[in-house]
């Protein structure tokens, strides 16, 4: 038994021995001890992002026990950028005026670790800048990639005459691209012209930020002309403004001569077309070279019906805001701030309407909210002044009611009637003016309200306001202070006339919210918008009014009266942020929320 036991352990052991024998040698692979786990990556460290125009570069330490890196790039709005390297990665193509966040994770095996991120911003393209030195005389377009500057008087086109066949007639297209800047310069000696544009009889504008669309611009569509001082230190007068000559019928005689050397304008073509001013804001203008020559922010001189303007503003002119002198053009959603002198004036027999306008005085400069007035050398020429306003609300700066920078001792009328005119006002408010809120002035103009009263109905015959409220004008709530005699009607006449029962006028509160006497910025402006109409309140039927070519001209563009059932631009109760006025209007006293002039402040 002994020996059978150790014959099987030799054999076994010989078993074993020719194994590993046939598996043994010098060239066999030995295998490695095994290894411990591999450690999680170290999070890299001096992450650092370097910017060359419209690229970053990031650069990193590498993490410890890294096997390779990551590195990501985000912005809100754009898709996250992602690029492997050792220690740098670089992303080109990137967005001015964009912040980007970098972040590297360092990867192994196991996993990867982040980083701490880090932030660079994409400087904004500093646009080129052009200095016009020269009349516009060829079609030319300004284009939005450049910053345009207006150092002298710059007229397109050269004055075609009253029927476009004057000898020297150019007639030019000047294109204005959106979001374009144009800035009028400011260092000129004292006594000589300032810088403004002047669209020539037979020449066009096409200023149109929407591309045709009949809504508000946005902040980076509106086309902005104002000062070239920096954002904060702009101011009245610093330029001249804008002026468009037209061909359309004037009282004023075949033609006349604008203020301010700026042409001539008028002729017989109250259809005359000059172009478009859509989307377009005009500040910090108004040239004063003497006390008596001054610049209105929008001059429209005998500008036709062919013509469109829409959205615009007109914030802090020396003169008027904006200034039809007789012509057939029509207006819808504008804006005048800080103007000072009358928000809105119109004369010389002008024939179109204004509809949906904002007007906000500040009383350390300013007159009337609206001179309505048809000649003041000769009361009764023709064509009359008919033209119609309709839902306008004007807030005025009296310092007895306001308080801050909006206040002051400045400021007269809500709304004036004089020299014969036969203007229509309807649907509007006029609140806070510090010596009334509603006047009529001089013999001619008494006629044709008294017509009104008498029952007259013809617009070449009489004057009219309906529809509209006073409220707080000269501190006086609703008392009878909102009206003064004028050396026409006497204050008691006035209120006879606003009050007519026909006319459905008010003397009450218009609702407005808090906060619409605020001077407010681009990005946080007034609420000028009521909360309801007043109890009791009755509008009146624009749809009622006839576009007859006469005393009326309907938009060669499409364009007509809005009928509204509330008085005021905006429909109360409408939400700020939806009001048609924000979002694209400036409203600091100094331009602080304007657009940046060519050395970008």
């Amino acid at each position: 038994m002994r020996k059978q036991q150790s014959s099987f352990s030799i054999i076994g052991a010989m078993a074993i021995g020719a194994l590993m024998a046939g598996c043994g040698g010098e060239d066999d692979p030995i295998a490695p001890p095994p290894q411990p786990p591999e450690a999680p990556p170290g999070a890299p460290s001096a992450v650092a992002m370097s910017v060359s125009e419209t690229s970053i570069t990031v650069t990193w330490s590498p993490g410890a026990n890294a096997t390779s890196h990551r590195a990501t790039l985000t912005t809100p709005g754009e898709t996250a950028r992602s690029q492997a390297g050792e220690n740098s990665a670089t992303f080109g193509g990137l967005t001015p005026g964009a912040t980007y966040t970098g972040q590297v994770f360092a990867i192994n095996s196991v996993g990867e670790t982040p980083s701490a991120a880090a932030t660079a911003m994409i400087p904004e393209e500093q646009p080129t800048f052009v200095v016009v030195t020269q009349d516009i005389l060829a079609n030319t377009t300004w284009t939005s990639d450049k910053v345009w500057i207006l150092q002298q008087p710059t007229f397109v086109g050269s004055d075609c005459g009253v029927d476009g066949a004057k000898s020297g007639c150019v007639q030019a297209t000047l294109t204005i691209e959106p979001g374009t800047t144009i800035l009028g310069r400011t260092d000129l000696p004292q006594g000589v012209r300032g810088a403004y544009l002047v669209v020539s009889r037979g020449s066009k504008i096409i200023a149109d930020a929407t591309g045709g669309e009949a809504r508000p611009p946005s902040a980076d569509e509106v086309i902005v002309f104002t000062s070239d001082k920096p954002r904060g230190q702009r101011d009245r007068g610093d330029w001249g403004g804008v002026i468009i000559n037209g061909m359309a019928q004037t009282n004023a005689g075949d033609e006349a001569q604008g203020e301010g050397d700026s042409g001539f304008f008028g002729g017989q073509n109250d259809l005359d077309d000059s172009g478009i001013l859509r989307g377009v804001r005009i500040e910090f203008a108004g040239d004063r070279v003497t006390p008596s020559d001054e610049l209105n922010g929008l001059a429209l001189q005998a500008v036709g019906s062919g013509t469109t303007i829409s959205y615009v503003q007109i914030h802090y002119n020396v003169d008027d805001g904006i200034e039809p002198f007789g012509g057939t053009v029509s207006v819808d959603h504008l804006v005048v701030t800080g103007i000072g002198d009358d928000s809105v004036d119109g004369t010389d027999g002008y024939r179109g309407f204004m509809q949906f306008v904002i007007g906000q005085q500040r009383g350390d400069e300013a007159d009337n909210g609206m001179e309505l007035s048809n000649d003041g050398e000769d009361a009764n020429l023709a064509p009359h002044s008919t033209a119609v306003i309709a839902n306008a609300t004007m807030i005025g700066g009296d310092e007895k009611l306001q308080s801050g920078e909006i206040g002051g001792p400045n400021g007269d009328r809500g709304v004036q009637f004089r020299e014969g005119s036969h203007y229509r006002v309807y649907n509007s408010i006029f609140r806070d003016f510090g010596d009334a809120g509603f006047c009529v002035e001089n013999a001619a103009t008494v006629v044709a309200a008294n017509n009104r009263i008498s029952g007259d109905t013809n617009p070449a015959t009489t004057l009219s306001i309906e529809g509209s409220i006073l409220w707080n004008n000269a501190g006086a709530a609703d008392s009878d202070e909102n009206f003064e005699g004028c050396s026409g009607y006497t204050a008691e006449q006035n209120r006879n006339f606003f009050q007519t029962g026909a006319f459905n006028n008010m003397v009450a509160d218009p609702m407005l919210r808090e906060g619409y006497n605020n001077i407010g910025s681009m990005e946080s402006p007034p609420d000028i918008i009521a909360e309801s109409a007043p109890a009791g309140y009755t509008a009146f039927d624009l749809s009622t009014v006839g576009f007859d070519g006469a005393t009326l001209f309907a938009p060669g563009d499409g364009r007509t009266l809005v009928p509204t059932r509330y008085p005021g631009a905006v429909a109360p109760g409408t939400a700020l942020n939806e009001a048609w006025y924000v979002g694209w209007t400036v409203w600091s006293i100094d331009g602080s929320d304007s657009r940046a002039n060519h050395q970008g402040t």
